[in-house]
């Protein structure tokens, strides 16, 4: 893995991707547990790849 440099914007991976599209899906129908989840999810994901923007 290739660090980051401080500052620089990271394109998000296929995984924050979907998760974002699933967050924002639920936001849309009102489904508040869920999109709770998903931002616990990405915040998660986030950790574990230091590469990855959520």
């Amino acid at each position: 893995m290739t660090p980051v440099p401080a500052g620089a914007e990271v394109a998000p991976c296929d995984v924050c991707e979907a998760l974002a599209a699933q967050r924002d899906a639920a936001r849309e129908a009102g489904r508040t547990g869920e999109v709770g989840d998903c931002e616990r999810e990405l915040s998660e994901h986030g950790r574990h790849v230091r590469e990855c923007a959520p």
